[in-house]
């Protein structure tokens, strides 16, 4: 592989992460860390118990409204 193909490849994959991974966080006013990691672990519980292990759009966004009905909100980075 020469060079430039394997920039491009680095280039591609680079690319590729940015829009596998969102640029956002969750947020609550006047929250901890330690907040965030109770309320999260409580909401993947209800979320996702019953389930395989597999993680679908549909846990994902009951991950995210449980979240929200506790306050939190995804904010920008």
């Amino acid at each position: 592989m020469t060079s430039n193909s394997r920039f491009l490849v680095i280039l591609l994959l680079s690319l590729t992460g940015c829009a596998l991974f969102p640029n956002w966080h969750w947020e609550k006013r006047g929250a901890t860390d330690g907040d965030y990691a109770l309320d999260e672990r409580d909401c993947k519980v209800q979320s996702y118990s019953g389930t395989d292990g597999t993680v679908t759009k549909a846990s994902v966004r009951r991950m995210h409204t449980c979240l929200e009905a506790r306050g939190w909100r995804k904010v920008e980075d």
